[in-house]
């Protein structure tokens, strides 16, 4: 079975006297589930810069290695919708500075161009039972 390499953003910050996360819906494919910033590392490409890129591809946020805080943890997801093991490195960024809520359309070379997505914050124990694919597993 295949592996692909993958990392996942948990975007967090300190609001009224608890933690939240950025999370995102497809405003045209709901289905699809709530989410966090994340995607597939290219070949040869470092983890924090694929991160990095991702954001940027799914958020709009330009952000640098400075505003990563750590490598949290690693996990493997197995896909339910095709024989594929995602093997997820997840990075923890804080940042206090960030909108209630936007709209981005997503501009890459991927599948994920021309989508739009609804980001919001949301307390981060109830994202780590909402967000689709096991996206919370390594929440606090």
């Amino acid at each position: 079975m295949k592996t692909k390499q993958k990392v996942l953003a948990y975007i967090t910050r300190f609001n009224s006297g608890r933690y939240e996360i950025l999370v995102f819906l497809h405003r045209d494919h709901p289905e699809a589930g709530l989410q966090v910033p994340g995607g597939t590392v290219d070949p040869g490409e470092d983890f924090s810069e694929a991160i990095l890129r991702e954001i940027f591809e799914e958020s709009g946020l330009k952000l640098d290695k400075a505003d990563i805080v750590s490598l949290i943890g690693e996990s493997f997801y197995q896909r339910k919708d095709i024989p594929e093991i995602n093997h997820r490195h997840y990075f923890l960024i804080h940042k206090n500075d960030l909108p209630e809520t936007w709209a981005h359309t997503v501009h890459s070379s991927g599948a994920d161009d021309g989508l739009v997505f609804l980001y919001s914050w949301m307390e981060t124990s109830k994202a780590k039972i909402e967000l689709t694919g096991q996206m919370g597993e390594l929440l606090p």
